[in-house]
């Protein structure tokens, strides 16, 4: 019977180890936990990944796959980025930092847009970090500039800034 007092003792002693494993998993130093609190970066490791940075590297990979998979942002953000920076390059005023912040702009859309499609709701600054958020556009610029280098962006350009040949 559930009721039973001899149930009582084992009842008890699996909420006790399952406290004591919540409490080692999420208490442990080092890392948020559920709540958010305790723990956060431990500096002086050698040059080792804290868990901290460990689980950002994960956020800001699953946050790119997401953007440079999802055809909506494709089509509304991404191609206008790439077309507006194209055309800055070929005029002359080109600045680095702008585009950066430029690709921010689409990286906070795909955040927001992975929490409500993927996460199932929640907020999107506490699921990625701003260090994770500025990472991804740098990412994203990075790949973008050695696109441009190349060449493969040209078709974007206006007519008149189109070589002739």
């Amino acid at each position: 019977m559930p009721g039973s007092a001899s149930n009582v003792p084992l009842i008890l002693g699996f909420g006790l180890a399952v406290a004591a494993v919540s409490v080692g998993v999420w208490g442990a130093k080092g890392t948020r936990g559920l709540d958010g609190f305790g723990g956060g970066r431990r500096r002086g490791l050698g040059g080792r990944r804290t868990t901290r940075q460990i689980r950002g590297h994960a956020e800001t990979s699953e946050l790119k796959l997401f953007i440079d998979n999802d055809g909506e942002l494709y089509r509304s953000q991404t191609t206008g980025i790439q077309k507006q920076l194209v055309t800055r390059m070929a005029r002359g005023n080109f600045n680095p930092a702008l585009a950066e912040k430029a690709w921010m702009h689409l990286v906070e859309r795909g955040a927001k847009k992975y929490v409500r499609d993927v996460a199932g709701g929640g907020t999107w600054h506490q699921m990625f970090s701003m260090a994770d958020r500025k990472q991804v556009a740098k990412e994203l610029n990075d790949e973008f500039m050695a696109e441009a280098k190349y060449g493969n962006y040209d078709s974007y350009l206006p007519k008149k800034y189109q070589k002739q040949g």
